[in-house]
Formats: structure tokens, sequence, C-alpha cells
């Protein structure tokens, strides 16, 4: 068997990957504060073959996030807020506190602000609650929440070292990752907008062709060598022994 057949293979491996990736960023390419995926190469050198000849591989060392922000959507909600580039909003989930760019807070019939059914936490690392029959929410720049006259507490905005080594765990959540520890953020929100998908519909689907056609091209290429070991195997005795 020919030994380039390994290196199709390590191509084909890549680019399945990929199309998982780029298939999650046209799913999301209308979801607020989504921010798309996209796969790190890195190439292996394998072992010399007859002492001259190297062979070599690629394979993905991680799945990045794109931290380009996306376009700022005004919508005059009083609850939306846009967070400024590079900062996330801190939510609670079953695996610990997580962090998103989606900003439509809503209150639910407990009283608590939650994002996308999550409970969003003070910076003081508590849920953040109020009166469910009092008077409308206000969000004010600094992250500051108002209920009437009074303040119930104030968003947890924080924001990362390396932002694009965060941890995607799906549904517009990231976890730390190799990102670096969360610190506050004092950067201001936009209030009454949402930021939307960095993930262009036009592009995602351009993206998701690309991968495509590239993974069928590394099957062609799989098929052929398949073909050539086939003929050796009729035609030539002995030729894998």
């Amino acid at each position: 068997m020919s030994k380039g057949v390994y290196v199709a293979l390590s191509g084909a491996v890549v680019q399945e990957t990929s199309l998982e990736a780029t298939a999650q960023n046209v799913a999301n390419a209308s979801t607020p504060g989504y921010q798309r995926l996209r796969p790190v190469f890195k190439q292996a050198l394998a072992t010399a073959v007859n002492g001259d000849t190297k062979l070599r591989y690629v394979e993905v060392s991680r799945t990045a996030v794109d931290t380009a922000p996306g376009a700022v959507r005004t919508t005059g909600r009083p609850l939306d807020v846009a967070p400024a580039a590079g900062s996330f909003l801190a939510v609670r989930t079953p695996k610990g506190e997580r962090y998103t760019r989606a900003g439509g807070l809503a209150l639910d019939a407990e009283g608590q602000l939650r994002i996308s059914g999550m409970p969003v936490l003070s910076d003081k690392g508590e849920p953040l609650r109020a009166d469910k029959a009092g008077p409308p929410l206000a969000v004010e720049p600094d992250g500051t929440v108002r209920q009437g006259g009074g303040a119930i507490g104030r968003l947890k905005l924080v924001r990362f070292e390396r932002p694009e080594a965060v941890l995607p765990e799906g549904q517009g959540l990231v976890a730390t990752g190799g990102a670096g520890a969360a610190t506050a953020s004092n950067e201001p929100l936009v209030v009454g907008a949402l930021e939307e998908s960095n993930a262009e519909p036009v592009t995602a689907m351009t993206d998701l062709m690309a991968a495509s056609r590239t993974f069928e091209a590394f099957q062609r290429v799989l098929d052929a060598f398949n073909e050539v070991d086939r003929k050796l195997v009729t035609t030539v005795p002995g030729a894998f022994e």
C-alpha cells in the first residue's frame, strides 16, 4: 500500500472537522452574539522514508473562536445589550459559570434575569433578581440594572487575555479554555441593541461548499489509491508480501 494514502486520509479527516464547524456557523448565522468557529490546522512531519523522502500530514490542533465583532442592530428594547468587543456576559449553567455575547435579557416568572433560559450573574457571582410585579427594568451602559429608582445589581462583564482561545460549548456559550482567567471588563455596553452573529450567511454557505468540495477531492484521491492497490494485487504477484 502506498504511504501517500495516509496523507490523503489525514486531509479528509481534518476536512470533516472543518465541515462540522462550518455547519455550526451556518446554523447560527442568525443567532445574536454568536461567534463563528474556525478550525486551526497544523502540519506534522512524518519519519523519513528511504532516508530522503518525508511525508507531511495535516491535523486539527484546535477549534478557535473568531472574535471579530458582529454588526450591532438597534432594537430599542431596554433589556437588550451589546457587549463591547472582547467582553462577555456571565451566566450560570449546569456545568458552572459560562460566558456569552448574546445580550437579550428577559425576566422570568420568578423575577430572575435570564439569557436564553440561563440565569444572568451579577458582578458578585450571584443570579440577578428583580420584583416581577415592580416597575420596568433598565440597564445602564456600565451594566447596572435598575428597577424604578434603585439598583438591583450590576451585570458581570468579563474579558480574557486570549479571547480567541475560549472553548466553544454550543448555544453561543464559551468556557475559559486556554484563554486565561476571566477578569472584570469596564467597557460600556450598548443598551437597546443586540450584536448580530459574525457568521454571515453568504460567507458561511461559501465556506461550507468549499469544505465539502475539498473533502470530496480527498475522497477521490483515496479511491485512486485503492484502485492502484487493487490492480497491483491482481496483476503483480506478491506485490504486498
